[in-house]
């Protein structure tokens, strides 16, 4: 017995001692391969600095580590109207938008491709260059039967950030583009869209300060869909040239402006659809507008607009599009070169502020489309989309708006829309995507209109309801 307590604590000792012999090795090891990277580190320290590499812009930074990106938009859900057919968006006539909570009858879909390029000579250059490339996907919802599905493609453009050494911020590009896309969600309104074909600089700097300029070439995107994701009244839509020139970035005491020059010019067209043949004459145009956005304080901010364009320029987009308030089947000829616009427009959103959160909005129009006899249409719109958060997710919107509309020896009158909507989100924020949620909408209208809002739902009625659920996200 007691030579085996002796053969145990020998083999015990001898383990012991070639377990501190390998933790020795390992340690010695240890300390070799971290002077080795540290030796690695300092040597490409030194020859980053040997490149005397200026500083990368902020947007390259966020993608200096990612080659391809997949960026996107959607909306889809199940709505019906009150006799549980399908259920119709309700819009007033000679408005150029609608209340969009619990009144969009479609699916639409964007899904954007990006192809950043980031060689380690760009990176150490401080130059970003990338392509893009967004598809759009819509069918409409308001019909049981009939599904039209429209694919398109929305952008295609290449852009080069960082190669005019003098001004490291300057955007080159050119393509197809969402350029200057900018709208009011609650409406889902592009009061601006110059999107479309074509290519130009921006983001370049003016003095010390954050003001810069832009110039751009547009020819107009030609599809079956609007920049809202819903597809043309009518063909009348066609390509036109436009000079864009943009000074933004400009401080002042009420806050942060932006000025806007478009000069287009539309060399005339022949619209064949169906019927007589309509002769759109040739036409130049100038538009002109100011954006200014002010910060409020407490998470707050408001946008207000002023625009007014002539002639081809007069609808503030990069395509020509069909005059309003005009019978097409009626017309043989249409001078563009009579038509002018006002429109201003004002927003105020707050995105952060729990438990409350919304966005308030105002429009006002005063359009004329050339015809002696029914030119004018004036278009006014209020509305409001607040947001009470019960909690991180779960939140209940109310949208209420209203619409004004009247045209010269035309129709005339008011639409007003409610919609209560629970929604799931993942913040308590506004703009928080992507929310799930269920609603009922009820829309009425005056006399003036009827048999012009939601027609294949409601008919010769002056109100009308619906419900479903919807889903919308972006990313």
């Amino acid at each position: 017995m007691r030579w085996t307590f002796a053969a145990v604590a020998v083999i015990a000792w001898t383990a012991q001692a070639e377990d501190a012999a390998l933790r020795e090795e390992f340690d010695a090891y240890r300390k070799a391969t971290e002077s080795r990277i540290g030796a690695l580190e300092a040597r490409l320290g030194e020859r980053v600095a040997e490149t005397n590499a200026p500083s990368l812009p902020e947007a390259f930074v966020e993608r200096a580590t990612l080659d391809f990106e997949f960026h996107g938009y959607f909306r889809a859900g199940l709505g019906v109207n009150g006799d549980g057919d399908a259920m119709e968006a309700f819009k007033a006539p000679g408005a150029e938008s609608k209340y969009r909570l619990g009144n969009e009858a479609e699916t639409y879909i964007e899904a954007a491709f990006q192809q950043n390029f980031t060689s380690p000579r760009l990176r150490a250059d401080g130059v970003d260059i990338f392509t893009k490339l967004t598809f759009a996907y819509f069918t409409p919802t308001v019909d049981n039967n009939d599904f039209n599905t429209t694919t398109s493609l929305r952008e295609a453009y290449a852009a080069a950030r960082g190669v005019w050494s003098a001004k490291k911020e300057a955007l080159f590009w050119a393509g197809n583009r969402f350029y200057e896309h900018l709208d009011i969600h609650i409406s889902d309104f592009f009061f601006r869209d110059m999107a479309g074909f074509g290519g130009g600089i921006e983001d370049v700097a003016l003095g010390e300060g954050d003001m810069k300029w832009a110039a751009a070439w547009l020819g107009g995107s030609i599809d079956q869909l609007s920049s809202s994701g819903t597809a043309y009244e009518n063909d009348y839509h066609f390509n036109k040239n436009t000079l864009d020139l943009r000074l933004y970035g400009i401080e002042t005491a009420a806050g942060r402006l932006a000025l806007v020059l478009d000069l287009a010019h539309f060399s005339g067209d022949t619209l064949v659809s169906g019927g007589t043949p309509i002769t759109i004459t040739d036409s130049s145009g100038w538009a002109a507008g100011a954006i200014l956005a002010t910060p409020l304080g407490g998470n707050r901010s408001n946008r207000f607009t002023a625009q007014y364009g002539e002639g081809a320029a007069d609808n503030f987009k990069a395509v020509i599009t069909a005059p309003k308030g005009i019978d097409l089947s009626t017309v043989t000829r249409i001078d563009t070169d009579g038509t002018r616009r006002l429109r201003l427009t004002d927003d105020i959103l707050l995105d952060e502020g729990e438990p409350l959160t919304y966005q308030l909005i105002g429009v006002y129009e005063r359009y004329d489309n050339g015809f002696s006899s029914m030119d004018t249409i004036d278009w006014a719109s209020l509305g409001a989309r607040p947001v009470y958060h019960l909690n991180t997710y779960f939140s209940l919107a109310l949208e209420a708006g209203a619409d004004y509309t009247r045209q010269k020896d035309g129709p005339e009158g008011t639409l007003g829309k409610l919609t209560f909507a629970p929604q799931i989100q993942p913040r308590a924020a506004f703009l928080a995507r992507p929310s799930i949620r269920a609603f009922v909408t009820y829309a009425a209208w005056t006399d003036g209109f009827e048999g012009l809002v939601a027609p294949v739902s409601y008919g010769n009625a002056r109100q009308g309801l619906s419900a479903g659920v919807q889903m919308e996200a972006w990313w």
